[in-house]
């Protein structure tokens, strides 16, 4: 799973643009990414401030491209919205992408249980 592009709502002045990019940062430590600033250095450095304001209505994501979906074998992008949603992605026991998901939710729905 590699990032892809960050996407900044181009009405932000470009000092919320920059903090944005500094909360995806990432930097590939012995093939593994992970983020440059901790969630705590982040919001130590930003906080109280006004960009901190802006980001919490403004409009931003990144897009990461997952080498293979569990069960089709191809790569898929991911929009990401926050740290948490991809912390909660990692985590899952599944990576699956959009089609297959709308595929097991439908034949779910259809069986009338949830699939683990």
């Amino acid at each position: 799973m590699k990032q892809k592009e960050i996407y900044i709502d181009p009405s932000l002045n470009l000092e919320t643009q920059r903090m944005v990019e500094k909360y995806f940062a990432i930097k590939t430590v012995v093939g593994i990414e992970g983020f440059v600033y901790s969630e705590g250095e982040f919001l130590k450095r930003y906080k109280n401030s006004y960009m901190m304001n802006d980001l919490r209505t403004a409009s931003f994501y990144a897009i990461y491209q997952v080498d293979h979906c569990e069960n089709c074998r191809q790569s898929y992008e991911l929009l990401i919205n926050s740290r948490s949603q991809l912390s909660n992605y990692i985590q899952a026991s599944h990576k699956i992408c959009n089609t297959c998901l709308c595929y097991q939710a439908s034949t779910e729905n259809f069986l009338g249980y949830r699939m683990k």
